[in-house]
């Protein structure tokens, strides 16, 4: 049975669908990657196996798919 872990993460810009459709996109065949749901005060809810990706991959993702992570929200893993 694999273990997955869960994060969440406040990210900024994420309030139209154009952009939350660009962000699922980044998600789309990751290996780890398990389920995004998006969040609409602008952030995702990500379940993942820890053993495919990384938290820290994770944010990579999101910030070469054009976003920038709001550091002001209570953000990492629940």
């Amino acid at each position: 049975m694999t273990d997955y872990e869960e994060m969440e993460l406040g990210i900024d810009a994420l309030h139209t669908d154009l952009s939350e459709e660009a962000l699922k996109e980044a998600f789309k065949g990751l290996n780890g990657i398990h389920g995004v749901r998006l969040v609409r005060a602008g952030g995702a809810h990500i379940i993942y196996n820890p053993l495919g990706i990384t938290p820290e991959e994770i944010r990579t993702v999101v910030r070469q798919a054009g976003f920038a992570i709001d550091t002001s929200q209570k953000t990492g893993e629940l």
